[in-house]
């Protein structure tokens, strides 16, 4: 006996292991059988029929059971192996197979089990849309990481006063209460306590001059110019050692020079940001920016690179005082007048600059900066300040003029003034928290609103949010048929060049045909831009009919879809060469010029059908994107729109206890009693 070993061999622990891991999930699923009457599934599958003390017992003797396995372990001397998965993996693998079971309840796989009444499409595309958006969402928080918990990260501010104090309350009441519509404006928020600073954004249409200003407010040539347009980046200028800090969507960063600013910021070296960059921050050694100062340079709005766009829009939250650049050489549009209203109501100051100022004579531009600010205060009903700047040497001191006045007063209290950008985010919070708040305890006018009105708003924004879907499958349609288009466009060039032999003129037989392609290919791409603008208002006005509903008088979309819209990318038909003016006698007749023209196109065949699969590729691309920011734009209004028509259409219970508390909070806020209003 005593020449026995003591310890089990190798494969008897793991024998003894796998038993005990066995047993152990089985008392995993008894604990979710105790905890099946505090689930909120809407489909339970246990009726829970133990009395408090059966479950107490039940519980008591689980533990027991593992504190013995974990005894017999330990008297064995066998090691317990630790988890095989982290719990983010985890449950980004079931969000994933969520997703995966969300696409296959579509109408196109419901379809396989007998035919779909044509009304319910729409809801049905709606009901996918809205599941996999939250799907999405979760998925994005979690890839974020622990150190974007923003809980965590309030704990860890070492800044004080009664902004933060509210913040850690109002973060509070959203986990508590499962305000999860309001998380990403509260992260924005934690980022900006996080790391004070006080941004001021460049905005303005393509070409207006925006990184030229940049460049000479800071010395350095630093941003690319000339180039239009640019990618889906916003690109921060802060004070610095001379250093490109890339970040791209994967997480990836790159400490790079300075002059490789142009690989990632062009839309020639970084086509629809191919490269996936996420952030670009320049630090530059230059005197006119100071700790805490940020300049970010925004894309272009009506960009080509549609994303860039959306990005722009995104961003509008962060900035601290927003610069809007108006082109002298155009004039005051819709647009600008758009992008200025939604800075005043996310609270967000902003000045009017008149750029390339220098092109206008001294009359002329009095005028027109008078004629601006006029507009401004006719469309706004608030006075903008107007000022005039330009980077031409000769006009230089108008800009420099401005700076002085206007920017670098700033310096001295830009703590004081990202202070009171914070307090304005946090107050807007505050008060969107409060309507949902004061929904679940039923102390808004908007709980006496009938519940079938409710229910029909909630269905008209899921049909809308339907129509996502039979739009991207329709574009995806238009898109491939243009591969195949380069012959018909041909037929239509060949007889076009025969037109123009009869006609006796002598116009070079390239710029004919190229004329006639790009005209067949603009009108292919006008059907693809007519979708998505029918989508785009037709999401404006099922927002718009919602609030409505809620009495709601915010401010819906204006025209966003439209500038998502602008700048459809034209065919590159370059690579057709024709060496030939192709003059030819009028006197030979109809048929014969059709075929002479048939018969000189058809050696480009090849090049027309090339140009037009690589346009019908951009064109697809720039569509995906395009509606990417229309989708984008539409559920960062309506998640809160249905997160409060759900609220109101099954406000559920809750308990006095529940309503003295949500009451506290709303007081812990600042939020008085309904009836002390």
């Amino acid at each position: 006996m005593g020449d026995t070993p003591r310890n089990l061999n190798e494969a008897q622990q793991r024998r003894l292991i796998a038993t005990f891991q066995h047993a152990d999930k089985l008392l995993s699923e008894i604990e979710h059988i105790l905890s099946a009457s505090a689930s909120k599934s809407p489909f339970p599958k246990y009726v829970s029929d133990l009395t408090p003390a059966q479950e107490r017992v039940v519980r008591d003797y689980i533990a027991r059971i593992r504190g013995q396995v974990m005894r017999v372990l330990a008297g064995l001397d066998i090691h317990v192996p630790d988890p095989a998965f982290g719990a983010i993996h985890s449950i980004r693998v079931h969000l994933s197979f969520i997703r995966v079971a969300i696409q296959e309840a579509s109408p196109k796989d419901l379809a396989g089990y007998g035919p779909l009444p044509e009304e319910l499409l729409p809801e049905l595309n709606g009901f996918s849309n809205e599941l996999e958006t939250l799907v999405e969402r979760l998925d994005r928080f979690l890839a974020q990481g622990p150190g974007y918990d923003v809980e965590q990260r309030l704990q860890r501010l070492t800044a004080a006063g009664d902004h933060v104090d509210l913040v850690k309350k109002l973060e509070r009441i959203i986990s508590s209460y499962g305000l999860v519509e309001f998380r990403p404006a509260l992260a924005n928020i934690v980022d900006r306590l996080a790391s004070p600073r006080f941004e001021i954004a460049v905005f303005g249409q393509v070409s207006s001059g925006k990184s030229s200003l940049l460049n000479h407010i800071t010395g350095i040539d630093v941003l690319p110019v000339g180039v239009s347009p640019v990618t889906s980046v916003p690109t921060r200028l802060i004070h610095g050692k001379p250093r490109l800090t890339v970040g791209f969507a994967g997480g990836r960063v790159e400490q790079l020079d300075l002059d490789e600013i142009g690989e990632f910021v062009s839309e020639e070296r970084n086509p629809a940001n191919a490269k996936g960059v996420a952030k670009i921050v320049a630090s530059i050694p230059s005197e006119r920016l100071s700790e805490g100062i940020v300049f970010v340079d925004t894309p272009g709005l009506g960009s080509l690179a549609t994303s860039g766009a959306a990005e722009t829009r995104a961003y509008l939250p962060q900035c601290d005082l927003g610069l809007v650049l108006v082109n002298a050489g155009s004039t005051l549009i819709a647009e600008d007048i758009q992008l200025i209203q939604t800075l005043h109501e996310d609270g967000i100051p902003s000045l009017v600059l008149v750029s390339k100022i220098d092109l206008l004579s001294e009359a002329e531009r009095e005028r027109f900066l008078r004629y601006i600010a006029e507009q401004l205060e006719r469309n706004l009903g608030m006075a903008i300040p107007v000022h005039p700047v330009s980077v031409v040497p000769r006009y230089r001191g108008l800009t420099d003029r401005w700076f002085a006045e206007q920017i670098e007063p700033l310096y001295a209290k830009q703590q004081a003034l990202a202070l009171e950008s914070i307090r304005r985010k946090i107050a807007l919070l505050r008060e969107a928290v409060a309507i949902a708040m004061r929904s679940k305890i039923g102390e808004t006018a908007e709980t006496s609103l009938p519940p079938e009105d409710l229910r029909d708003a909630e269905r008209d924004l899921r049909s809308a949010g339907g129509r996502i879907a039979e739009v991207e499958r329709r574009v995806l349609d238009l898109t491939d048929a243009i591969r195949s288009a380069g012959e018909g466009a041909l037929d239509d060039a060949a007889q076009g060049l025969a037109a123009e032999w009869r006609s006796g003129r002598v116009e070079p037989v390239q710029d004919v045909v190229r004329e006639v392609l790009g005209r067949t290919a603009a009108r292919n791409a006008a059907e693809v831009r007519n979708e998505l603008e029918t989508l785009g208002r037709e999401l404006m006005e099922a927002i718009g009919r919602a609030n409505k509903v809620l009495g709601w008088t915010r401010e819906v979309l204006g025209d966003e879809f439209e500038r998502l819209l602008r700048e459809v990318p034209q065919i590159d038909l370059s690579g057709i060469q024709i060496d030939s003016n192709g003059r030819q006698g009028a006197f030979m007749g109809r048929y014969l010029l059709d075929r002479r023209a048939r018969s000189r196109l058809r050696t480009v065949k090849n090049d027309v059908d090339a140009a037009f699969i690589s346009y019908a590729r951009l064109l697809q691309f720039w569509a995906r994107a395009a509606l990417r920011g229309i989708t984008e734009a539409f559920e960062s209004r309506a998640g809160t729109v249905r997160a409060q028509l759900d609220r109101l259409i099954s406000p559920g219970e809750v308990p006095d206890e529940t309503r003295r508390k949500m009451r506290q909070d709303l007081e812990g806020i600042g939020v008085p009693q309904a009836g002390g209003r």
